[in-house]
């Protein structure tokens, strides 16, 4: 499957989010403590990302122009780099399920939480991993499971709520409790109806053996991977059903058309997949083929775009559009520009991915690109309007119910929990360079 085409984009994007969501929080001062905390787990959630792209699109070069060898990838550092991101990465996930949207931890402490559990996640699951060629990976992925499951958890008691106990003002919290879901697992959520019926146990299979040169296959994995399945699969029926309920009660909503349309990407990809279970199963069988042009191309315009795309845009609009930072007074020009970035760089991505699907001229890409430019720049504020609605946020629902109590978080607790994310990617960079340079596991 090519990531090429999307992966220097999607890296350019999560880093650029990433440090302007970083900055934006450290200028919203009268935000709610709990929400700028969430922002700032998700600045960093984007930047990492970012990171990890980028030693992605580096390795995806280097490959694909025979730039280095198989056996050097496996012990270079640019394989451990990315690996050593994405443990990264988990960690600050789980911390944002304990923060945002329901506060599990309703207090400063959660801070202190965040420190710890970023840095111990770094020195433990990194050299570990790396010496032992991450043989058993999957165990660290099976701390995926805890975001899933808390909102979940959260989406499903403050769905209840709204319906049942008639309270309008709770859908805020089920809202972005499945957007977080989505914009964490959005591209695994696809797979679905393959997890269902065991079709995902045939492409498990052939990465399996297609990978057997850096690592060898395990049972510990094959166990891990298919509860990790288990749970994405739970995860989007249950708000499919959810949504569903949830529409003949009050109507439809933007998070129920995006959860029916991954429902049926679902049910499109188990029939795609269906017809490709020759050449899937040709790498148990006898030698691996390739897949075919069309199924490849549906692949970028779904899940790839679901993963480099449109997750980012998700995570901003949960930023911007549930009061995590302050949009207005002296942020509405930065806020602008924000969004002016994510809407151009989107745009082209999507024009130019047409482009090399259907034979339309450089010319008149170019064309399209530039009427858009002019839309944006000459609506940016109806448009930034239209994207900001000020909706009322999660922790004002929450303490008006009384479910919460309100806490404070200083400005040093701020700085230390960026200083200690800080210090995570430099040590899990350092100890994926300085075990690549020792050739520890060679």
């Amino acid at each position: 499957m090519a990531e090429v085409e999307l992966l220097p984009i999607a890296t350019m994007i999560h880093l650029i989010l990433g440090l302007m969501t970083i900055i934006l929080v450290f200028r919203s001062e009268k935000s709610n403590h709990n929400e700028r905390f969430a922002a700032l787990i998700l600045g960093w959630i984007l930047l990492i990302l970012g990171i990890n792209y980028l030693f992605r699109t580096i390795i995806d070069y280097q490959l694909n122009n025979d730039l280095i060898s198989t056996g050097e990838f496996a012990t270079s550092f640019l394989r451990f780099g990315a690996h050593s991101t994405w443990v990264v990465f988990t960690g600050l996930l789980i911390i944002l399920s304990l923060t945002y949207p329901y506060p599990l931890i309703q207090n400063a402490k959660i801070v202190t939480l965040g420190c710890l559990t970023t840095i111990l996640v770094t020195l433990i699951f990194i050299p570990t991993g790396i010496v032992s060629n991450f043989e058993y990976d999957s165990l660290s992925s099976l701390f995926l499971l805890f975001p899933f499951l808390i909102w979940l958890g959260v989406y499903l008691r403050y769905l209840h709520s709204e319906i049942i106990d008639d309270r309008k003002e709770d859908r805020t919290i089920s809202a972005v409790a499945a957007l977080l879901v989505f914009a964490a697992f959005g591209d695994w959520l696809t797979y679905w109806l393959g997890i269902i019926t065991t079709q995902e146990n045939h492409f498990s299979s052939r990465f399996a053996v297609g990978g057997s040169e850096l690592s060898d296959p395990n049972i510990i994995n094959m166990i891990m991977e298919s509860a990790l399945q288990a749970i994405v699969a739970v995860s989007i029926i249950s708000i499919f059903i959810g949504e569903v309920w949830r529409c003949r009660k009050r109507g439809i909503s933007g998070v129920s058309i995006f959860t029916f349309s991954l429902f049926i990407l679902g049910i499109l990809w188990f029939i795609f997949d269906y017809t490709q279970m020759g050449i899937v199963d040709s790498c148990v069988e006898t030698q691996c083929k390739s897949f075919n042009k069309v199924y490849n191309t549906y692949y970028i315009f779904t899940s790839q775009i679901i993963r480099f795309l449109l997750v980012p845009l998700i995570f901003m609009y949960v930023i911007l559009n549930f009061n995590l930072i302050e949009t207005g007074g002296e942020n509405v020009w930065f806020t602008r520009v924000l969004v002016l970035l994510m809407l151009l760089i989107v745009t082209s991505s999507i024009i130019e991915l047409i482009q090399t699907v259907l034979p339309i001229p450089q010319m008149i890409t170019s064309a399209l690109f530039a009427a858009a430019v002019v839309i944006f720049i000459g609506w940016e504020e109806r448009i930034t309007n239209g994207m900001i609605r000020q909706s009322s946020s999660v922790a004002n629902t929450l303490l008006e119910s009384g479910e919460v109590v309100d806490f404070t978080i200083s400005k040093n607790e701020y700085k230390a929990y960026n200083i200690s994310v800080g210090v995570s990617i430099t040590l899990a960079l350092m100890i994926s360079l300085l075990i690549s340079l020792m050739g520890i596991n060679s």
